[in-house]
């Protein structure tokens, strides 16, 4: 008697990536909000004349990112080849910051002979623990999407084999109802 060998069955599999999903969506969520919760209790901290990398005569309209994140607010800005005290007046620029924390200064209106302005301003320090541990589990936690397309090969290559070896596997040792 010949015993058949079903197909198998994916539900499991399937359940386990879903859940697998949900739960590293979750723990993303709640570490960033965490993290997020902290920023205003962190230390400030301020960069004095950090100069832009433009370099064109007419600023008119450039932007520019200053290289510390999650900027409070910008003090100043003057001229780079001028005296500190020729400083730029806040209506010919502004300043925005992104959801990243990444702060732009755009110049609305000035046009400059120095190719470059120097800006002061603050910052939260993203280096305290209180922030820096929640933001790089956050941040690993958001790589898995990378494994999770591994994880789907994977899953994929198992089914695979498991039906080449339930369709090849026997072949050799058929039963005939007679035991040994």
């Amino acid at each position: 008697m010949k015993k058949r060998n079903s197909a198998i069955d994916l539900t499991d599999l399937a359940l386990g990536i879903l859940i697998l999903g949900i739960t590293v969506t979750i723990g993303a969520n709640v570490l960033i909000g965490l993290r997020d919760s902290r920023l205003e209790d962190l230390s400030v901290l301020s960069t004095l004349n950090e100069t832009n990398t433009s370099t064109v005569t007419d600023l008119s309209g450039s932007e520019w990112q200053l290289a510390n994140i999650w900027g409070i607010e910008v003090s100043y800005c003057h001229n780079a080849t001028g005296l500190e005290s020729e400083i730029i007046g806040t209506g010919n620029y502004t300043v925005n910051i992104d959801a990243g924390g990444n702060i732009e200064v755009t110049n609305l209106t000035m046009e400059s002979s120095a190719n470059s302005w120097n800006c002061s301003y603050n910052y939260y320090d993203t280096t305290d623990t209180q922030w820096a541990l929640p933001n790089s589990a956050a941040v690993g936690i958001g790589e898995y999407g990378n494994w999770f397309d591994i994880i789907v090969i994977v899953g994929v290559a198992a089914v695979i084999l498991s039906l080449i070896f339930m369709a090849f596997g026997n072949r050799g040792q058929e039963q005939s109802g007679v035991s040994y």
